[in-house]
């Protein structure tokens, strides 16, 4: 499990210095948004590894079950979501992910998840088509 960590963190880190590097290139403020998640997920990665410290040092045994793949699985589908993106368009694509993540994860309370992609679609429409004014990507459905 710590190697699990050790592993999981240094291979974070360059592909955020990655996405940094590559979003400098886009125009109309376009970086914005993939500069500040990935400083966050620096910053993450650097506080889950001094969080986590202790357990390098104590082994421990590890054992296969599904809390331990769940991170894994949500940076598959994290990576499906961004393909998606391309085909079915922006609005789409994140109201799909959402949903599908929010159901994987536990979330079952349908009232609060729809109440929640009700809010959050206008609010993210409003942000980056009309205050960054960004063109996202569009696809078959929207």
């Amino acid at each position: 499990m710590s190697k699990t960590i050790i592993i999981r963190n240094l291979i974070i880190l360059p592909i955020s210095i990655f996405v940094i590097i590559e979003s400098k290139n886009y125009t109309d403020h376009a970086n914005l948004l993939p500069t500040f998640c990935a400083i966050g997920v620096i910053i993450f990665s650097i506080l889950d590894f001094f969080q986590n410290k202790d357990t390098y040092l104590i082994p421990n045994k590890f054992k296969l079950n599904s809390n331990n793949l769940r991170p894994y699985l949500i940076v598959l589908f994290s990576v499906i979501y961004v393909y998606l993106i391309l085909f079915l368009g922006f609005f789409t694509s994140t109201a799909l992910y959402f949903i599908f993540t929010s159901f994987f994860l536990g979330v079952r309370n349908y009232k609060s998840l729809f109440l929640t992609l009700i809010i959050l679609i206008p609010l993210m429409y409003g942000f980056f088509v009309i205050f960054l004014k960004t063109n996202l990507p569009k696809g078959i459905i929207i």
